[in-house]
C-alpha cells in the first residue's frame, strides 16, 4: 500500500494536478471595488489628463448602467474646450493644454462658425489655440436658472435601453433629429456636421441612451458663419421646469425636466457633474456660449442644460 501511494501521488509540476482525497473545494472571495468618482472634476485653469479606474469584467456579463464610466472617459475626450474657427471646421486642442482666451464680442452678422470640439488624453489633436483667460473673460452670470424641485416619489428612475431618434424642446422651439456621434480616427469626438444646415443635434453614443440610467450627452451647435443660428442657439434661455422630450427607437418618449442651465468657462468645465454616475436617468444638452473670441474664432464658455427623467409615454 505504501508503494502504491508513492507511485501514484500527483507531482507538483503537473499542468492539471489531481488532488489527494478528500477533494477540497477552493473558495475565492471577490471584493467589490471601492466607490468614488472615476474622474475628479478639473482643478485650476488648465485641465489635465486624469487616470481612469478600471475593473475586471466577467465573461458574458451584460454591459449595464455602469457604462457611464465610458462617459467619464468622454469627459476628457469631449472636453468641449473650443469652438470651430472661421473656416467652419472644428479645431482639436490637447486636453492637457486647452484654455480659454480673452475675447471681444463679434458684431452682428459676422459670427464665425461655432461647434463643440474635442480633445483626448490618449491621442491629443492640434496645438492649443489660445491663452489663459483674463478675469474679465469670465461670465458674470454663471447660473441662468435655479435647480428645480426633485421628482415625485412615483417618478421612474430609468427606462430600458433604446436608441434616441429625435429631440424636442418646446420652450425654445427646438425639434431636431438626433444623429449618433462616435469618435474620429484620432480618438477625438465627432460633432454634428457644419456642412448640413439640417444636421441638428447629436447623441454621444459612449454615454447612456436618453432615459437609461446615467447622464445622456447631447451636443449641438450654437451658430455658424455659413448658416447662422444653430439648433442650440437659444439653449441659454431654457429655465428650470421646462420639458425636454426624447423620442426613442422602441416607440417610447422619455420626458425630462430641466433642473438648471449654466454658463461655465471652458477652463472650469464641471466634468464630474456632467459625466459622473447618477442614481437616475439624466440628460445634458451642451453647446458653446459666453464671450466670443474673434482672434481664436471660438466662444469662451459652454452652456449646459442639466435635466432629469420625470415621466415617459408612448409616441
Amino acid at each position: 500500500m505504501g508503494l502504491w501511494r508513492k507511485k501514484c501521488r500527483p507531482e507538483r509540476n503537473l499542468t492539471h494536478p489531481v488532488p489527494d482525497p478528500p477533494r477540497r473545494t477552493r473558495v475565492t472571495s471577490h471584493r467589490a471595488l471601492s466607490p468614488g468618482p472615476d474622474v475628479p472634476p478639473p482643478t485650476g485653469a488648465t485641465p489635465t489628463a486624469v487616470p481612469v479606474r478600471t475593473r475586471p469584467r466577467t465573461k458574458g456579463a451584460r454591459r449595464g448602467p455602469r457604462r457611464v464610466v465610458a462617459a467619464l472617459v468622454a469627459a476628457i475626450t469631449l472636453g468641449l474646450t473650443a469652438c470651430a474657427g472661421p473656416a467652419d471646421t472644428a479645431t482639436v486642442p490637447p486636453a492637457s493644454a486647452t484654455t480659454s482666451a480673452p475675447a471681444t464680442t463679434p458684431s452682428a452678422g459676422t459670427e464665425s462658425s461655432s461647434s463643440l470640439t474635442s480633445a483626448t488624453v490618449e491621442a491629443p489633436g492640434t496645438a492649443p489655440v489660445s491663452t489663459a483667460p483674463s478675469p474679465a473673460a469670465v461670465a458674470t452670470d454663471p447660473t441662468l436658472s435655479a435647480p428645480s424641485a426633485p421628482a415625485s416619489a412615483g417618478t421612474p428612475l430609468s427606462l430600458p435601453d433604446s436608441a434616441p431618434v429625435s429631440l424636442s424642446v418646446p420652450a425654445i422651439g427646438v425639434s431636431s433629429p438626433l444623429s449618433t456621434l462616435g469618435r474620429n480616427p484620432d480618438g477625438t469626438v465627432e460633432v454634428p456636421s457644419l456642412d448640413d444646415p439640417d444636421a441638428g443635434a447629436g447623441w454621444f453614443r459612449d454615454s447612456p441612451e436618453p432615459g437609461a440610467l446615467g447622464p445622456a450627452i447631447i451636443l449641438g451647435h450654437v451658430d455658424s458663419r455659413r448658416f447662422g443660428p444653430g439648433v442650440f442657439y437659444d439653449l441659454k434661455k431654457l429655465q428650470a421646469g421646462d420639458a425636454i422630450e426624447i423620442s426613442r427607437a422602441d416607440g417610447s418618449v422619455a420626458v425630462f425636466t430641466v433642473d438648471s442651465v449654466e454658463d461655465v468657462p471652458k477652463a472650469q468645465f464641471p466634468t464630474q457633474r456632467v459625466y459622473g454616475n447618477l442614481d437616475h436617468a439624466g440628460l445634458r444638452l451642451i453647446t458653446c456660449g459666453g464671450v466670443f473670441d474673434s482672434d481664436a474664432g471660438s466662444y469662451e464658455d459652454n452652456i449646459i442644460a442639466f435635466a432629469s427623467l420625470t415621466s415617459s409615454r408612448s409616441a
